[in-house]
């Protein structure tokens, strides 16, 4: 996968001007590069949208307005959960205890990973569609207005443990942490994405958010 050297400068709250920074990202990947054993699964199914509810093969509900709303006129969707694996957790477990900013580092670079593996999915799905239809971006739980808590029923109906060892704690937080799951909506004809991903959510206070 894409290693986006930029993205993980800005994931850990700097730029490509910052020396240092760019060293220890630099660093931090060369540390967790081979720990890396990415996985996905994914599934199309069938939605309904109404206002405010999104309904998933006429079987599990997901309460958003703004997810109902990013995903209006499509009637299936893919549901996707993508992991680096548990060998990154392992590292960031050591550098926490040995090294502060290393661990924040490797923190970053990560982020900007598991993002450049989650397009790449995404992009391989987009081609593998029938012509005529596209893909809306990613619309993960914990973003905008849809409460983290359905994340449970989104990896319960992708069976994500069995598939790509990623569970949840009690408080619906993913493991491994470098972790994605999303709701993908299909388009009939083209779907004009939004480069910018966080002009679609409402949380302006996120400390990652990108400007235009």
């Amino acid at each position: 996968m894409k290693y986006n050297r930029e993205e993980a400068l800005r994931y850990f709250g700097t730029t490509k001007d910052d020396v240092r920074a760019g060293s220890l990202v630099d660093l931090a990947y060369l540390k967790v590069r081979n720990e890396v054993k990415a996985k996905s699964t994914y599934m199309r199914v069938a939605c309904e949208i109404n206002d405010s509810t999104v309904l998933i093969d006429g079987r599990e509900k997901f309460n958003s307005k703004d997810l109902a709303t990013h995903l209006k006129g499509c009637k299936e969707v893919f549901l996707f959960a993508a992991t680096l694996g548990a060998g990154v957790d392992k590292v960031l477990r050591q550098l926490t205890v040995t090294d502060l900013a290393e661990a924040a580092a490797v923190q970053a670079v990560s982020a900007a990973l598991i993002e450049s593996y989650c397009d790449e999915i995404c992009c391989e799905l987009e081609r593998s569609l029938p012509e005529g239809e596209s893909l809306t971006n990613r619309f993960s739980p914990g973003y905008s207005d849809w409460d983290l808590l359905e994340q449970k029923t989104l990896t319960n109906l992708l069976d994500t443990s069995k598939k790509i060892g990623l569970t949840l704690t009690d408080s619906c937080m993913m493991a491994p942490i470098k972790s994605v799951t999303a709701v993908i909506g299909i388009r009939q004809g083209k779907t004009e994405k939004n480069i910018n991903k966080c002009d679609e959510c409402t949380n302006g206070n996120c400390e990652y958010r990108k400007t235009n």
